[in-house]
């Protein structure tokens, strides 16, 4: 599962497709999602079937391997509990305040397998202390990740990927975009 619009969430997600793997995603912008159907070059708009539920339009793939969601990854989705032995965070959490991380670490909790991994991708600020709460994108830290109202209620932390890119231009040249493991407990 994805649950963020990125590059790296079109690439990864076609790449897992056409290896046999099935893929979802979700994401509160149309035209994300969208882009991300564009990238399915083996199929056409035929092979996509749109169905609405619960305040989210579905897009379903007609070989049962890709399910694309128009919604909000806060919301509960009992139809989606336990379904995903890996999940992609490219920036969600990272873009939350505090108030709406609880709810989201919930819903990739309910919708992880046990033993399912979670590699999330995050910012870190060069002046972290000063800036932990000023955001988005927040600044943090593996010990962010892990409080127990955020993962460390429901994950275990593998490994921290340190920068996995380089973020060196513009206003993001005083941040890192740093890679997390995570293992559901």
């Amino acid at each position: 599962m994805f649950s963020a619009p990125s590059l790296e969430m079109i690439l990864s997600s076609t790449s897992f497709f056409s290896q046999g793997y099935s893929v979802s995603a979700i994401d509160l912008v149309p035209e994300a999602i969208e882009e991300l159907k564009n990238t399915f070059k083996c199929s056409s708009e035929e092979d996509w079937k749109k169905e609405e539920s619960d305040n989210s339009l579905v897009w379903k793939h007609a070989s049962g391997r890709a399910t694309f969601i128009v919604g909000d990854a806060l919301q509960k989705r009992p139809e989606l509990v336990g379904k995903f032995d890996a999940v992609y965070d490219k920036d969600s959490f990272g873009a939350l305040p505090k108030s709406l991380r609880k709810g989201f670490c919930a819903r990739i909790s309910e919708f992880t397998k046990k033993g399912g991994l979670i590699y999330l991708e995050c910012k870190l600020k060069n002046n972290h202390e000063e800036v932990v709460n000023v955001g988005p994108p927040f600044s943090l830290k593996a010990e962010n990740l892990m409080e127990e109202d955020n993962f460390g209620a429901n994950f275990d932390y593998v490994k921290g990927l340190g920068s996995v890119y380089d973020l060196s231009v513009g206003m993001v040249a005083n941040m890192q975009q740093t890679g997390h493991v995570m293992k559901k407990n």
